[in-house]
């Protein structure tokens, strides 16, 4: 969880909102240029998954300032020529999120995205018990589950780097319930591996595809494709055991 109270990473204040370029952000997929701004006037009051990724075709490395609500202005490093996002899950409370890229160079587009269930920007694709769902990067997709277990697949098949984020479920100690998953990664991590994961994710695995299986009663259960341009399309599968 991102406690943002508790950074001791700060950024110049005047840096901070100097250029919105989108004041009503939704959390759709958009690009930031160096010194702009984009600001989610009110998050859920659940779990949130935000993704940022350095789109500079030269070797810059970008920054991004983070604040809600009043905070100190959190700083992340985006590195350079990476097709991994950066993930961040956190629950602000219904607060504001604002983004700020404060890349040293002007060349340095850095794409940002948040989603999360009923969050405006996000149209999801059906998602029924035991039918195949193609999601395109950025794409999400939401079903019902049935009180029984349950088991979420994630494929992405063109061997690319793939991160997919599974959202619902009862909350954690951090009033949290999303599960940021890598298919196609460098190494097996996260429950049962001994292994963990990088910072923001539940999981990671060298093979294509993944699958998480649960028992949250009748629930909703929330998907979405938060993988780079490269990745092409995962399919995601919702079955009953």
């Amino acid at each position: 969880m991102l406690q943002l109270e508790k950074s001791t990473q700060t950024v110049p204040y005047e840096m901070i909102g100097v250029n919105v370029v989108d004041a009503s952000w939704n959390g759709a997929p958009m690009i930031l240029e160096t010194n702009q701004n984009a600001n989610l006037p009110e998050t859920p009051t659940g779990s949130v998954v935000f993704a940022y990724q350095n789109e500079a075709l030269q070797n810059n490395q970008g920054s991004i300032a983070i604040t809600s609500g009043g905070s100190v202005p959190v700083e992340k490093q985006v590195p350079a020529l990476t097709n991994q996002p950066s993930i961040i899950v956190n629950n602000w409370n219904g607060n504001n999120l604002s983004v700020t890229n404060i890349s040293a160079n002007s060349n340095t587009p850095i794409r940002i995205q948040a989603v999360g269930p009923g969050m405006p920007g996000t149209n999801p694709l059906e998602l029924p018990i035991g039918q195949t769902v193609n999601m395109a990067p950025g794409q999400t997709a939401q079903g019902l589950a049935e009180p029984r277990y349950m088991q979420v697949v994630l494929r992405c098949s063109s061997g690319n780097l793939g991160v997919l984020v599974i959202i619902g479920g009862p909350l954690d100690a951090n009033g949290e319930n999303s599960y940021p998953i890598m298919v196609n990664y460098s190494a097996n991590t996260g429950p049962g591996t001994g292994n963990t994961p990088p910072e923001g994710y539940y999981a990671t695995t060298t093979s294509n595809a993944y699958t998480y299986q649960f028992n949250w009663g009748s629930s909703t259960v929330f998907v979405a494709n938060m993988s780079g341009d490269t990745a092409g399309q995962c399919d995601v599968v919702l079955r009953a055991l």
